[in-house]
């Protein structure tokens, strides 16, 4: 392996692994917005009476419902993700 092509995939795995945080930090905004979602959605369900109470609720159960299968996408990405940083790794380092 060149210096030239080492110093490149070092580069890739600094990069990548940047990406991968910010992987996480959209995993934690999705699982604090379907939080906030539940929390909506048990208000309006549970506590309140009324039509425009019951839409409210069922858009909470939405939202809940996207957010959680968001999750689950990024997460599957994010496992993917780091699978290739640690291949590169493994390359750069023979």
């Amino acid at each position: 392996m060149t210096a030239q092509t080492k110093q490149q995939q070092l580069k890739e795995i600094e990069y990548q692994t940047k990406m991968l945080d910010n992987l996480k930090k959209w995993i934690r905004n999705l699982i604090i917005l379907s939080s906030v979602g539940v929390v909506i959605a048990y208000w309006a369900l549970k506590l309140q009476e009324g039509l425009a109470y019951n839409i409210i609720g069922v858009i909470s159960v939405i939202l809940i419902v996207i957010c959680i299968v968001l999750c689950v996408v990024i997460g599957l990405a994010f496992k993917n993700g780091k699978a290739n940083v640690e291949k590169i790794i493994q390359l750069v380092g023979k």
